[in-house]
């Protein structure tokens, strides 16, 4: 699932359940930054939701590491976005401050 962050718009942000984990990364292929994930929202899983799948390229990504496994980025890896879990079971993703300085500029 897509998150936005500061502002409406593209997602910045998604998560994936996978394996009763969360896994959380920034929404830019490495191959092309600024290039987001999915094709539609919330679309980042191939079909067996095995892998997530920049729409743009190609590129396979394993969801509990980030690290792209097939296209022209093997070996890259997404940008991981840390969650924390309150003691009211909320979740706050923690933004890397580079892709914070991203969203101010644009």
């Amino acid at each position: 699932m897509g998150f936005t962050y500061k502002s409406p718009g593209r997602d910045k942000l998604f998560v994936v359940k996978h394996q009763g984990r969360l896994h959380a990364w920034l929404n830019d292929c490495p191959h092309w930054p600024g290039s987001p994930m999915a094709w539609r929202r919330d679309a980042y899983l191939n079909r067996d939701a095995t892998r997530i799948v920049c729409s743009g390229h190609g590129a396979e990504f394993e969801i509990h590491t980030g690290r792209c496994t097939h296209g022209p980025c093997l070996g890259d890896s997404l940008q991981p976005v840390k969650l924390d879990i309150d003691a009211e079971w909320r979740i706050h993703a923690v933004i890397p401050a580079e892709a914070s300085k991203l969203e101010d500029k644009g």
